[in-house]
């Protein structure tokens, strides 16, 4: 089974590219809610946490060859969006703090308006499948091989390329948990090999327990 990202969805996304023209290359980041709950206890509050989240998406951004040391937002206002397109977000971006983060952070870097850039994060989100594995719940962490993680997702997405996407890890008490996964596209929103790949997950990884 499969964790399909656009089934959250309750509002049409088709023409996100088309309406708002992204930069040629993006990079699509989903968090992996239960380990981000225990390595970051700041985020303990948030829903994604209080309401047993598997996976959310934390933002996209343009994806380049070279890593840069910004660090400043590019804005300090919340995004400007709809009642209705708050609504569907929720299903994908839980936490209004974390929407408003991605948006001063990401969204406002790219020259689009705030409805224009999570209109084609729900797009890209549309497009991606995820493993039933990472959002089924346990009652324990499991571990598995990253290799077979890696091509569990690949085997569900069509045309995404073997450099298309990586997995970001973080360790904790000599367990290395799976935290987030990050998906290139190009400037169609179709998978693309990554500028810069930067996986820093181990042969083992861990998954935390979805409850």
């Amino acid at each position: 089974m499969i964790t399909v990202i656009s089934g959250l969805f309750l509002a049409p996304v088709a023409k996100a590219e088309d309406d708002a023209k992204p930069h040629p290359h993006y990079l699509l980041s989903i968090n992996f809610a239960p380990a981000a709950c225990v390595l970051y206890p700041e985020r303990r509050k948030l829903r994604q946490c209080q309401e047993g989240y598997a996976l959310i998406v934390h933002g996209l951004w343009k994806e380049k060859p070279v890593v840069t040391t910004k660090t400043e937002p590019c804005t300090e206002k919340a995004p400007e969006l709809s009642p209705v397109q708050q609504s569907v977000l929720e299903k994908i971006m839980p936490d209004e703090e974390m929407r408003n983060k991605a948006w001063q952070s990401y969204g406002a870097c790219t020259g689009l308006s705030a409805q224009e850039y999570f209109r084609v994060v729900m797009s890209y989100a549309n497009k991606l499948k995820l493993p039933e594995l990472f959002s089924e719940a346990s009652a324990t962490d499991r571990e598995f091989d990253q290799e077979f993680l890696a091509q569990e997702v690949q085997k569900i997405n069509n045309n995404l390329p073997e450099k298309g996407f990586y997995f970001r890890c973080q360790t904790q008490h000599e367990k290395t948990f799976l935290t987030e996964v990050r998906v290139c596209y190009d400037k169609l929103g179709q998978f693309a090999d990554c500028k810069s790949f930067k996986p820093n997950c181990p042969d083992t990884i861990t998954l935390r327990a979805v409850k």
